[in-house]
């Protein structure tokens, strides 16, 4: 029963913080109901008894956004007017996806995959640490691919600063 009632607030919460992120004026505001969303979303990891997956969401993704307010919006942000995007409806941008999730929805009920699987055998994390963090692993390219976007976000950041020259 908890799990159903957590499992229905984490939901309600992802739809509201989605659909704030895209309505919102404010460029920080989106941000921050983008960060709900990410925490929302470790949350349901974690009622599905996903906990690494939930961890593993909240230093990537809620971490992710936290570098996008510090580097994006808030150093390269030259007045309030920065903060604000116009607000534009595009009558073909809510029809084409709207067609685009019927399309999604009918071809995940058509699929005979879609049903109940037993779960496949749990890996320990001892063994999911050794394979991960092993010379032939995932840890090196991990961690080139964050110093590649660390280096691409901070020229970013340099690349819009005021030029007084």
């Amino acid at each position: 029963m908890l799990n159903t009632i957590a499992f229905l607030v984490l939901g309600c919460a992802i739809i509201l913080g989605a659909f704030s992120v895209v309505t919102v004026k404010n460029v920080m505001h989106a941000a921050y109901w983008l960060l709900e969303v990410a925490v929302a979303v470790a949350g349901l990891f974690y009622f599905m008894s996903a906990e690494y997956i939930a961890i593993l969401q909240l230093l990537v993704y809620a971490g992710a956004v936290g570098m996008l307010l510090v580097f994006t919006v808030m150093i390269t942000r030259r007045s309030r007017i920065d903060n604000e995007r116009p607000a534009a409806f595009s009558l073909f941008a809510l029809l084409a996806s709207a067609l685009l999730f019927a399309a999604l929805a009918y071809g995940v009920l058509q699929s005979p995959t879609f049903a109940v699987r037993a779960a496949p055998a749990t890996v320990s994390m001892l063994t999911f640490g050794r394979t991960l963090f092993s010379t032939d692993g995932w840890v090196l390219a991990f961690e080139i691919a964050s110093l590649l976007l660390t280096v691409a976000l901070v020229a970013a950041v340099w690349w819009t600063k005021d030029r007084d020259d």
